[in-house]
């Protein structure tokens, strides 16, 4: 296990591609997020319309869309455990969670894959970015064990402070992208400290003078649990904007020996949805789409425009209820 850790994180993480070249910002947009940004005017601005909020039960989209907190951002969890994440008012996790509360952040969502970390040992977060989903999971069952992937040395760097603010000893956290063939590729992304978006897929970035490409290390899942000695995964959290069937061909080895339960982003019309439908059904999965009124059973997978993400599990409708 060490000596695979080792050579992922010696590899060349911050070169980047020279095809596309960053533009600057207006110095206006500059000077204003810079005024939002600044201490100790963010942490009284956001504490007082905050406590504001509280009082009234009123949110303002308004708030919540222009004030970021900065710094940092506790929230009690239904076991008593608090999360803790720090931020720079760049990402927008951090930024629902201060406003809307713990499940305020894929609220659909969130929830369910707390309940489901208490009862597994080991968790895999694959596309972890700043680490709020493998945060509840060490939190969840603090006896398990979780593993965060995410590739972006910036990115990778957040996810890191996160975990030890937190004084998490159970999250291991690994610089890599996970995909269906090992080795090193093209990693898309825009040219900020923490992008809200980022992938593998330069068809999924699209264009835009603002997207560079970073390299980084890939590697399979089914490689990482033998490597590593896993000898059963009970849960995965995947979001990697439109590879995940990738991520589940790199692992056909360890869904067919161990079935765990796969909460999954599914993108509308972005090309995953049959790859992911063939690979799921050859193993005895059902599908189904996390909404506000709770998991619905579907006979396909298909993406939706607001509510992104599927519970895929081989249990029955009847067992998903009872979670």
């Amino acid at each position: 296990m060490n000596n695979q850790r080792n050579e992922i994180t010696s590899l060349p993480m911050t070169t980047y591609c020279p095809e596309v070249k960053p533009t600057v910002r207006s110095s206006v947009v500059k000077a204003l997020k810079r005024v939002r940004a600044s201490q100790p005017f963010n942490y009284l601005a956001t504490s007082v319309v905050h406590a504001c909020q509280q009082v009234t039960g009123v949110q303002s989209e308004f708030v919540i869309k222009h004030l970021h907190r900065v710094g940092s951002v506790r929230r009690r969890l239904p076991n008593g455990r608090r999360v803790l994440l720090w931020s720079q008012g760049d990402d927008w996790v951090s930024t629902q969670v201060y406003w809307r509360g713990w499940n305020g952040y894929e609220p659909e969502t969130v929830p369910l894959f707390f309940r489901l970390s208490t009862q597994a040992q080991v968790t895999l977060d694959v596309g972890a970015y700043v680490g709020f989903f493998s945060l509840l999971a060490a939190h969840a069952n603090p006896k398990g064990k979780v593993y965060a992937f995410e590739p972006l040395p910036s990115v990778y760097r957040r996810l890191r402070r996160n975990v030890e603010l937190n004084q998490l000893a159970n999250v291991q956290c690994i610089p890599a992208a996970i995909g269906e063939i090992e080795g090193e590729a093209d990693f898309w992304h825009i040219d900020a400290e923490t992008p809200t978006s980022s992938s593998l897929s330069r068809e999924f970035m699209g264009g835009g003078e603002n997207l560079v490409c970073t390299k980084v290390a890939v590697i399979t899942l089914d490689r990482f649990a033998q490597t590593n000695h896993l000898n059963r995964v009970d849960l995965m959290k995947l979001d990697t904007e439109s590879t995940e069937y990738q991520v589940l061909r790199g692992m056909v080895e360890t869904i067919q020996r161990d079935h765990p339960i796969i909460i999954s982003e599914v993108l509308p019309g972005r090309g995953g949805e049959a790859p992911l439908e063939e690979i799921l059904r050859r193993y005895g999965y059902r599908f189904y789409h996390l909404t506000p009124a709770g998991p619905k059973r579907r006979d396909k997978v298909e993406g939706h425009p607001e509510w992104l993400n599927y519970l895929f599990t081989p249990l029955s409708s009847d067992e998903v209820d009872r979670l």
